[in-house]
């Protein structure tokens, strides 16, 4: 009697061990399944997450003459129709700035447009004492602009001024007087380049060809 009762607590022991497994075992494989799915979701963004990660793309229509934003989806913005430049856009492509209008002996202001939301704002105004006549980009943060007298056959150029994008803040990085005219600059491995004319008499009337450079590392 002993040897039958010990033999059927034997069997319900291995019966509940063997549930208890399988039931652990379709517990892990529900979590994994969770994990798994829940990992695929974290990876993949939404719809609004790559409309939000999507940047303007701006252009010089030389049809109508006006600079226009562009997206896919959305409804072209003319950002300007005064004559304005070709736009030119930051390293990071986020932000690109223009001139308007780029004419000659007329006030030109330079326009900051940020590239994520579709804004714009005048970094740099003109006034009849000086306008900005060429804008490059230094880094993502700062562009080069050269700002002179607005009129005249004389001042044809002007000065180098380094523009916060963020603050507007204009640091001078030339210094000439009126018989040195900078018209044209690049950077190339961390020097400005720059030329333009010199003035050789008092009437200004004769000039000769200007060069300089300038390192931005210092």
């Amino acid at each position: 009697m002993k040897k039958k009762l010990l033999l059927i607590l034997f069997i319900v022991f291995l019966l509940t061990a063997c549930a208890s497994k399988q039931q652990e075992h379709s517990s892990g494989e529900h979590s994994s399944q969770v994990e798994d799915e829940s990992g695929t979701e974290e990876k993949t963004p939404t719809e609004k997450e790559k409309d939000d990660g999507d940047l303007y793309d701006i252009e010089l229509n030389h049809e109508t003459n006006a600079l226009e934003l562009k997206k896919e989806g959305t409804k072209t913005i003319v950002l300007a129709d005064n004559q304005p430049s070709e736009p030119i856009n930051s390293p990071n492509g986020e932000y690109a700035v223009y001139l308007a209008p780029f004419e000659w002996e007329e006030i030109s202001d330079l326009f900051l447009v940020n590239l994520k939301d579709g804004s714009q704002k005048k970094l740099v105004e003109g006034n009849s004492e000086s306008k900005p006549k060429k804008v490059i980009w230094e880094d993502d943060k700062h562009v080069l602009v050269i700002i002179g007298y607005p009129y005249g056959t004389v001042s044809v150029g002007g000065n180098i001024y380094r523009v916060d994008i963020e603050t507007g803040e204009k640091e001078a990085l030339t210094n000439y007087k009126d018989d040195i005219q900078i018209t044209d600059f690049q950077i190339e491995d961390g020097t400005l380049h720059y030329s333009g004319i010199q003035y050789i008499d008092e009437g200004m009337n004769e000039y000769k060809d200007y060069t300089n450079q300038i390192s931005l590392e210092e």
